[in-house]
C-alpha cells in the first residue's frame, strides 16, 4: 500500500488505530530539482577565462574560483580554492598558460573555500623561505582560529546540512552550490600571512603594481585586489557571484551587516574596471556592464535592507517582515546576480532585525516561554490528542500542504522522537519542499532534515560527518597557528558547572619557548583567563608550546605529559587532577531536527 493510501485510509476510517499504519511501506517520493536550479548549474562547467593577456580565472574546480594573475617577475594567486588537491588540479591547469613561478598568494577573506587549498600551490617551505609572500587582512588569522575554535563543533553540523554532506547521487544530481559547484571537501590545509594591512594597501607584488583594499561584506575580513594597469578588478565576495547575496547564512555567522556592504559596493564602483573577476562565477568584461552588475547588487541589498528597516520602524515583526519585504520585478528578475540560488529575502529579513534589535519581538508572552516539549503536550492536549494531529497532518500533506503538515508533526515529536508516522509525516513533507526549492541552502536543509526523520543519517554517521567538517574549519595546518590564548580561552566556555562549582582552582601554564604565561582560575562554575600567573598560584604547567600543540590536536595529553615527564608540574597532582575535571571537551553528536 502507498504512503498516499495509508493516509486516503486514515481518513476515511479513523478508527484504523496509527499504530498498525506505522510499519507499512514508505511512499516513494521521486528525487527531483527546481528546473532554473538545474540550469543555474552550468554556469559552474569547468572552465579557465582568460580576462587579459596577465589574468586567468578556473571556474568549477572549487566552490570558489582560484584567480591567476602573470607578474612580471612571476605569478600571484587571489584565492586558492577548498583543497590542495583540487587546487593542484587548477595549477595544472594554469601551467598550460605560463611557467613562471608563484610569488604571491592573496587570500581575500577567512573562508575555507578561499585558503584552505593553499598548499596545493605552493609550499610552507617556500613561504618560510620569503620567496613567497602570502597578503590578507590584519584580522584574518584571528577569524581563521577563533571560528574553529570556539564554536566550531555546532558550526561544522549546520555547514553539513547546509552543503548537503550527506546527501546521495540521486539528491545531488544536476545540483550545484548556488555560488559554485557543490562543495568537494577534502583535506584541508593553511599557512599564515606574511603581510597584512588594515584599510588599504598600494604595493607592487612581483614587479606588478596593484591596489589592496579591504571591503568588509559577504565577510568581515574580506579584501580585493585592483590592477590599474589592465583595468582588472578582482572582487572576492563583495560581489558574491551569480546569486542573490548571503546577506546571511543558515549555517550560522556573525552579523553581516548590509551596510557596510553596500558601502564595499560602492567602493568597488569607484574603480571604474574594466573587467570584474569574482571568486564565485564567471567574469564579468566591459566598464558598463561591471557597473550595471555592481549597482544592481548594491541596490538588491540596499532594497532588502531599507525596506525591512522601514517596516521595523512600524512595528512588524520577523514574521510579518517575510511577507511584506519583496524585492520588485526589475531586481527579482535580474538573472543570475539577484535570483535566489544561495541567498534569499527572507533569511535575510530576519538577520536584519536581529542585527539591529535582537531575538525579542516586543511582545512579553515571548520572554518566559512554555518549554518545547511541555507546550507541544498541551498543544497535542488541545488540538484533541496524538490521532488528531497526525488525522490533521496527513490531511495537511495530502492536500499539499507541506509546511502545515510539517509543523503539525513536529509537535508529536518533540514529545515522543520515536513516532515513526509523526517522522514519516514530516520527512516526506520536507522532501516535497526541498525538491521545490530554487534556493540551494534551503533544499539541502529541508532534504539532510529528512533523512535525519528517517533515520538515514544516524548518531555514527553525524558523528563522522561532523568530524570531517570539522577539520575544514580548524585542520591540523590551523591548529598550529593556534594561540595558546585562544586555546585557553575556549576553556572558558568548556567549564561543567556540576563538577566546577564546589572548586576554586587556579592553574598557571608556562611556556619557555614562546615566553609567554597564562592562568585559568575556576571559581565556582565560572572560569576567568588571565594574563601572567596571579601571585601565590601554587598550581602550575610548564609545557613548550609545540607539545601543547600535540595536545590540541588530540595526540597527547596534559595528564599524559604530566606522567611522562613533557609537562613538568608544581603542586599537587590530585589537584590539577581535580582542575582538569571541571571541563567538559566532548563533542556529542547533534540532532539539528529530531529534538
Amino acid at each position: 500500500m502507498s504512503a498516499l493510501n495509508r493516509f486516503s485510509g486514515l481518513l476515511l476510517a479513523a478508527t484504523l488505530p496509527l499504530t498498525a499504519l506505522a510499519d507499512l511501506p514508505p511512499e516513494t517520493i521521486q528525487p527531483s530539482i527546481n528546473a532554473e536550479l538545474a540550469e543555474h548549474t552550468k554556469v559552474f562547467n569547468k572552465e579557465i577565462y582568460k580576462v587579459t593577456d596577465n589574468v586567468y580565472s578556473a571556474v568549477g574546480w572549487s566552490i570558489a574560483n582560484s584567480v591567476m594573475v602573470i607578474a612580471p617577475e612571476g605569478l600571484i594567486i587571489f584565492d586558492t580554492g577548498e583543497s590542495p588537491e583540487e587546487s593542484a588540479k587548477v595549477f595544472a591547469e594554469f601551467r598550460k598558460i605560463s611557467d613562471k613561478p608563484v610569488k604571491a598568494i592573496v587570500y581575500s577573506h577567512f573562508h575555507p573555500d578561499h585558503i584552505n587549498g593553499v598548499k596545493g600551490f605552493v609550499s610552507e617551505e617556500q613561504v618560510k623561505s620569503g620567496e613567497v609572500q602570502i597578503y590578507a587582512h590584519e584580522t584574518l588569522l584571528d577569524n581563521v582560529v577563533t571560528q574553529g575554535a570556539l564554536v566550531g563543533p555546532i558550526l561544522a553540523m549546520r555547514s553539513a546540512y547546509t552543503f548537503g554532506a550527506a546527501l546521495n547521487a540521486a539528491d545531488r544530481k544536476d545540483m550545484n552550490g548556488g555560488i559554485g559547484p557543490i562543495a568537494v571537501g577534502g583535506q584541508s590545509t593553511f599557512i599564515a600571512p606574511t603581510i597584512t594591512f588594515k584599510d588599504k594597501l598600494d604595493t607592487t607584488i612581483a614587479g606588478l603594481p596593484v591596489q589592496l583594499r579591504w571591503a568588509p561584506s559577504e565577510a568581515p575580513d574580506e579584501i580585493v585586489m585592483y590592477i590599474p594597469s589592465s583595468g582588472v578588478l578582482l572582487s572576492a565576495e563583495v560581489d558574491q557571484g551569480p546569486t542573490l547575496p548571503n546577506i546571511h547564512t543558515l549555517r550560522g555567522a556573525k552579523f553581516r551587516d548590509p551596510v557596510a556592504w553596500v558601502n564595499s559596493l560602492d567602493l568597488l564602483r569607484d574603480f571604474h574596471a574594466q573587467y570584474m573577476v569574482p571568486s564565485h562565477g564567471r567574469p564579468v568584461s566591459g566598464a558598463e556592464k561591471v557597473e550595471e552588475v555592481l549597482r544592481m547588487t548594491r541596490d538588491g541589498i540596499a532594497y532588502i535592507h531599507d525596506q525591512t528597516v522601514r517596516w521595523m520602524n512600524k512595528g512588524l515583526t520577523p514574521d510579518e517582515l517575510v511577507e511584506k519585504v519583496q524585492l520588485p520585478p526589475h531586481l527579482a528578475g535580474y538573472t543570475p546576480y539577484l535570483r535566489e540560488y544561495y541567498g534569499t529575502v527572507k533569511h535575510s529579513v530576519r538577520q536584519i532585525y536581529e542585527g539591529y534589535l535582537g531575538w525579542f519581538k516586543g511582545d512579553p508572552v515571548d520572554l518566559n516561554p512554555i518549554p518545547p516539549v511541555e507546550k507541544a503536550t498541551r498543544m497535542v492536549a488541545l488540538m484533541g490528542g496524538h490521532d488528531n494531529v497526525l488525522l490533521a497532518a496527513g490531511d495537511a500533506y495530502l492536500k499539499g500542504d507541506y509546511q502545515w503538515a510539517a509543523e503539525l508533526a513536529t509537535y508529536v515529536i518533540r514529545i515522543d522522537h520515536e513516532d515513526k508516522l509523526a517522522r514519516d509525516i514530516k520527512a516526506r513533507s520536507f522532501r516535497k519542499l526541498g525538491y521545490a526549492q530554487m534556493n540551494i541552502n534551503w533544499r539541502n536543509w529541508y532534504l539532510m532534515s529528512a533523512m535525519e526523520l528517517e533515520g538515514t543519517l544516524g548518531e555514527e554517521q553525524l558523528a563522522e560527518m561532523a568530524k570531517r567538517l570539522r577539520g575544514t574549519f580548524l585542520s591540523p595546518d590551523m591548529l598550529k597557528n593556534l594561540p595558546v590564548k585562544v586555546f585557553l580561552q575556549n576553556w572558558v566556555t568548556r567549564v561543567d558547572p556540576d563538577k566546577a562549582n564546589d572548586v576554586s582552582l587556579t592553574l598557571g601554564f608556562v611556556f619557555p619557548d614562546i615566553n609567554e604565561q597564562w592562568a585559568l582560575e575556576v571559581r565556582r562554575g565560572v572560569v576567568q583567563l588571565h594574563p601572567g600567573i596571579p601571585e601565590g598560584t601554587a598550581l602550575k604547567l610548564t609545557l613548550d608550546k609545540t607539545y601543547l600543540d600535540t595536545v590540541i590536536s588530540g595526540q597527547n595529553s596534559l595528564l599524559k605529559g604530566a606522567v611522562l615527564g613533557d609537562v613538568k608540574v608544581d603542586g599537587n597532582l590530585l589537584d590539577i587532577k581535580t582542575f582538569l575535571g571541571c571541563f567538559d571537551f566532548s563533542d556529542s553528536p547533534i540532532n539539528l531536527t529530531v529534538r
